[in-house]
């Protein structure tokens, strides 16, 4: 409240989003009505629900939850939407591309060779996924990293070994640059496999 309070008392056109799981009721009220003063929460259940969704067969999609997921949020909060969350991508789950594509990106989405079935209808519902999230998921669109250009793999940091309190250790990327960066070249590539990826925006 402090914190939201100051931002706007200093900077009036200042817009400020929360992360909010708890469905707190006065996350998005303004402080001097007793709210926390948020002006945007994120609608964090969606990226979930996708995820959910991918993991059933096409036939037992159910349009009636996701337009529930997609809608449910108090009236007059606004909300940004997004269909696939940084978090899960990053934490050993796979984009939305690479739920419904795979390991098939990578061999058959090039110009110079046919694509498959399963890319055909990968980037089919890759599109809808975002449109029907940015059309009934809230006030403002959060875009996933990358996913400007159709970005085929994960953003990962540089990072070591971290040891848990248990002693389990969990391994780092050996403080790599190879996957922190955003693919803006792939529009320059006219025959590499990665280049039809940008269909997908």
């Amino acid at each position: 409240m402090l914190v939201n309070d100051m931002i706007h008392g200093l900077y009036p056109e200042a817009v400020t989003i929360g992360e909010d799981v708890s469905g707190m009721p006065t996350f998005c009220i303004p402080v001097q009505d007793g709210g926390v003063g948020f002006d945007y929460r994120l609608h964090m259940a969606i990226a979930d629900k996708w995820i959910e969704i991918l993991k059933k067969r096409d036939e037992d999609w159910k349009m009636g939850e996701i337009v529930h997921t997609l809608t449910n949020r108090r009236w007059m909060e606004k909300c940004v939407a997004y269909a696939e969350s940084h978090d899960q991508a990053l934490v050993g789950d796979k984009t939305i591309a690479f739920w419904l594509m795979d390991k098939d990106m990578y061999e058959f989405m090039a110009l110079d060779r046919p694509s498959t079935a399963l890319i055909d209808r990968g980037i089919a519902l890759h599109k809808m996924i975002r449109l029907v999230t940015m059309g009934l998921g809230g006030e403002g669109y959060l875009n996933f990293m990358g996913n400007e250009f159709g970005h085929p793999e994960w953003i990962d940091f540089p990072r070591g070994d971290q040891r848990l309190p248990n002693g389990v250790v969990i391994p780092g990327n050996g403080y790599s640059y190879d996957k922190c960066r955003r693919r803006f070249d792939l529009v320059n590539f006219h025959f590499n496999s990665y280049f039809a990826c940008v269909v997908i925006c």
